[in-house]
């Protein structure tokens, strides 16, 4: 843990940028000569934009993909050189053509609209550059079918082509290889671009879909290696809250509100200073009836008992053998519980988890 964290007593999440780099250069080795770039949109995963960016600067990435031209321009002032390539992902906002060319950002554009507005508001022949978001089947951004067809680029300096997957992750679904199928074709008359298709997930699912290049995301932070593909990728995040009380709890009484939970015998819990305002998901509650989630003391399982509220939530601890005591930390992320797991138990998705993460928890980098 961290002493400073501990210190404070308030939750903290170690963030370990050395891993980060190695994941990022084990990821590039497999992936080569396709170029890895990196996702780094809602604040690196909630994991710092800054220090994540800077990071993976220095490990050699030069293309980076965010959401939108506001977090374009936060990034483009983090990593200062023109020699990296930014892509917001959202594609063109309305009037704001001129802030992409002069923060030299590249939108994804992928409607007729925003190519039309684009061309009435820049040069003819403009050395700026923008990419190219063709939909193949995922039903959201990105020019259609039928609109590909009559696409023109003449005069315009398109430097990518891509299309994002809707089920990369599920190996039961033959989905991803009908779009990168339809994505081929649709490019087969786009000679020299760039092209990409694949997420953290579609790295690991064939090399068919590396392309020209891949653009992880939570593979980089969170170590998802999918049937160990790449070997060893590690996960970059460990998550504690402190204790505030420790209880003892007669039989019968209950717990928490909506008194979900009632103590069948005489038991010992503590309070933990963590909760769904700091983005715990609600849904890891318990009651007599069916288990929640559960933390982790001195590796020993830690489950959670009723609701979890906004700033707090209880967890027994009658079986723990150690000394535990008030200013004690709990790990809800780490060498016991990935985050994949603690999502699986609150019925969501690691992204999720990951980005709700506020910023009541503090963040701490190391690079070892």
């Amino acid at each position: 843990m961290n002493d400073n964290a501990q210190n404070m007593l308030s939750a903290f999440m170690n963030v370990n940028l050395a891993s980060i780099s190695h994941n990022y250069h084990k990821i590039s080795t497999y992936v080569e000569p396709s170029i890895c770039a990196a996702t780094v949109k809602a604040d690196a995963y909630g994991l710092g934009l800054e220090e994540v960016a800077i990071t993976l600067q220095n490990s050699g990435c030069k293309y980076f993909f965010v959401s939108d031209l506001y977090e374009a321009i936060r990034l483009r002032n983090i990593i200062g050189s023109n020699d990296n390539v930014i892509y917001a992902l959202n594609g063109l906002k309305p009037t704001m053509t001129k802030e992409y060319i002069s923060h030299k950002i590249t939108p994804v554009i992928g409607s007729m609209t925003e190519l039309e507005e684009y061309r009435a508001n820049t040069d003819e022949y403009t050395e700026h550059h923008i990419a190219l978001h063709f939909d193949t089947g995922f039903s959201r951004l990105g020019f259609e079918g039928n609109e590909i067809s009559k696409l023109s680029i003449n005069r315009l300096n398109v430097d990518l082509i891509m299309s994002h997957l809707s089920t990369a992750e599920d190996p039961q679904s033959s989905l991803s290889e009908n779009q990168l199928d339809q994505f081929l074709k649709a490019t087969n008359g786009f000679v020299g671009i760039k092209k990409t298709i694949a997420n953290s997930a579609a790295i690991f699912r064939g090399k068919s879909f590396l392309l020209d290049m891949v653009r992880p995301g939570f593979c980089l932070y969170c170590g998802h290696n999918e049937n160990g593909v790449l070997g060893r990728l590690e996960p970059a995040i460990e998550l504690y809250a402190p204790i505030i009380q420790i209880k003892d709890i007669k039989a019968g009484s209950t717990i928490g509100y909506g008194a979900t939970y009632k103590a069948i015998k005489d038991i010992r819990i503590a309070l933990v200073e963590f909760g769904y305002a700091d983005g715990l998901p609600w849904s890891l509650k318990s009651t007599n009836h069916q288990s929640g989630g559960q933390f982790y003391f001195d590796n020993a399982p830690t489950p959670i008992l009723g609701r979890v509220s906004m700033d707090i939530v209880a967890i027994d601890v009658t079986g723990i053998k150690n000394d535990i005591k008030r200013g004690d930390f709990v790990e809800i992320i780490g060498s016991n519980q990935n985050i994949d797991t603690l999502a699986k138990n609150a019925g969501t998705i690691s992204y999720e988890i990951l980005t709700r993460l506020n910023s009541r928890v503090k963040k701490h980098y190391k690079y070892v």
